[in-house]
């Protein structure tokens, strides 16, 4: 079992249900904020978190390395090919990753209802939380949680993300396929809330 990468799996956390429920065009815009925690394990001024602190910047724009596994994932999961344009940025924090998703809606439909597709969609993932205001890093950041909202102005939705990328976006996530995998119930171990002061 591979457990997709934070930045995937906070796409396809986004993208999933627009494509599934067929609400959007496959045409996907994404850019997404990750922390120094989120860069590789290979030491380099880009990854050194002194050199990150109060600094924001993107790096791979339209050419991430990720961008294909996200194409192969959502349409294993959704059943759309979709196609991706990815820009991803290096945030002035240790953990997490906010991401913010666009997609052109197929048919007019307000926040509310868009913010409703996600929570039917979500009902029964534990670890998936759909809120009416917008997600914030404190909020998940040591936890297993994902925090999704959306807005709409009728006809492009804005659909947003945060989750911690060393647990939902890497060891979180794999320990939940563990579990699933071995007939445990999927949150064994995994329900401890966000730390709140990171």
């Amino acid at each position: 079992m591979a457990h997709p990468g934070c930045f995937a799996t906070a796409t396809l956390l986004a993208a999933v249900p627009l494509l599934a429920l067929n609400l959007s065009e496959p045409d996907l815009f994404v850019a997404g904020v990750t922390g120094s925690s989120g860069s590789g394990r290979e030491p380099s001024l880009s990854t050194h978190h002194p050199s990150r602190h109060s600094d924001l910047y993107s790096y791979s724009a339209l050419m991430h390395r990720h961008g294909p596994e996200i194409v192969a994932c959502a349409r294993e999961a959704s059943g759309v090919h979709a196609q991706l344009a990815f820009v991803p940025h290096s945030g002035p924090f240790a953990r997490g990753i906010h991401l913010t998703l666009q997609a052109r809606l197929r048919a007019p439909l307000d926040t509310a209802a868009l913010i409703a597709a996600l929570r039917d969609y979500y009902a029964d993932a534990p670890f998936v939380r759909v809120r009416d205001s917008a997600p914030r890093l404190k909020e998940i950041v040591g936890s297993n949680y994902a925090l999704l909202s959306a807005v709409s102005d009728g006809r492009t939705a804005a659909v947003l993300c945060a989750i911690d990328n060393l647990n939902k976006g890497a060891a979180g996530g794999a320990i939940q396929w563990m579990n699933r995998m071995h007939g445990l119930p999927e949150t064994a171990g995994l329900t401890a809330p966000a730390a709140g002061w990171t």
